[in-house]
């Protein structure tokens, strides 16, 4: 198994990726086609499977094996998208692993993109040589994914490491899950530009790259906005960290780029809300970027493969 190549595939809002990661996590032979979300599921699919049959075709390394990293919540056993939000519309119930099998003629993992997004960390990047970590995507929204033991843990139903929707208020503000209170509404991107619009009395919020770069210019509201969000998503951290211990937390994603106001004030919060001997729990930041996913898939592939011959 040491030789073995894989195809990973990440499918996002926007872009699909896909290419060839060999044993060592480096990728090869990248390509990378639009999305069309708007064209539908079925769309989608087709436009999956034609850049991994090219990819495939060209491969002078033959992949063994694919894994696929997808926004929505995947049956990790199926292979099925089980929940989409209308960033992909109609993609929910694609039977995507099924279809790439008949396609491809390889076999298939699929799981969760930020689930792939942990797995690249835990086995090339960040989080190499922790067994039991968790990985934190602050973006546009807020996703995670837990390894335990070097494996991906999905939960029964696919929905582990759903970290954006840990609560931080009883009776918060309302989230796009239909709840109230979620981190993701007080830490991710749109939160922290929302706050800082608020902070400044605009008639309407910057883009929250926009906000870490007024921080970086000295702008203190855009820190404190900055730093706020950091304190939440510590404070949610922190029952994680109770409930789970983990080795390590690797936080990634777009809001990452704040650097160390928001890494600190993540810190300071775990260290003020979590269990005594849990407080220096480390807090890193991803190291592979938008290839992580990729990363992962690939890895996602290969464990699958050698858990189905038995190999370890």
């Amino acid at each position: 198994m040491s030789e073995v190549w894989t195809l990973g595939i990440d499918i996002g809002g926007t872009k699909i990726a896909a290419a060839l990661i060999d044993p060592d996590g480096v990728v090869h032979g990248i390509r990378t086609i639009p999305t069309a979300a708007q064209e539908g599921g079925q769309a989608v699919l087709d436009r999956v499977i034609a850049i991994a049959g090219e990819v495939v075709s060209e491969a002078e390394h033959p992949p063994a094996a694919v894994g696929v990293g997808t926004g929505g919540q995947v049956d990790p056993h199926t292979g099925e998208i089980v929940f989409a939000t209308e960033l992909i519309p109609g993609w929910t119930g694609v039977p995507l692993r099924r279809r790439l099998q008949e396609t491809l003629s390889l076999p298939v993992w699929v799981d969760n993109d930020v689930h792939t997004m942990a797995l690249g960390e835990a086995t090339h990047g960040a989080g190499r040589g922790v067994r039991n970590g968790l990985y934190v995507a602050v973006g546009t929204g807020i996703g995670g994914g837990w390894v335990l033991g070097g494996r991906l843990y999905a939960g029964s139903r696919g929905l582990a490491g759903s970290v954006g929707h840990v609560k931080v208020e009883i009776n918060g503000r309302p989230c796009t899950c239909g709840g109230r209170g979620c981190v993701e509404q007080y830490a991710s991107g749109p939160a922290i530009a929302e706050h800082y619009r608020r902070l400044r009395g605009l008639a309407s919020a910057p883009e929250g790259r926009d906000v870490v770069e007024a921080m970086r210019a000295g702008d203190e509201l855009a820190r404190f906005a900055v730093q706020e969000a950091g304190r939440w998503l510590g404070f949610a951290l922190a029952s994680l960290v109770n409930a789970m211990a983990p080795e390590a937390i690797i936080i990634g994603g777009g809001v990452a780029e704040a650097g160390e106001p928001f890494f600190e004030a993540i810190r300071s919060s775990i260290a003020q809300h979590a269990l005594p001997t849990a407080r220096s729990t480390p807090v890193r930041k991803a190291a592979l970027g938008p290839r992580a996913g990729l990363i992962g898939a690939g890895v996602l592939a290969r464990q699958g493969l050698k858990a189905e011959r038995g190999s370890l």
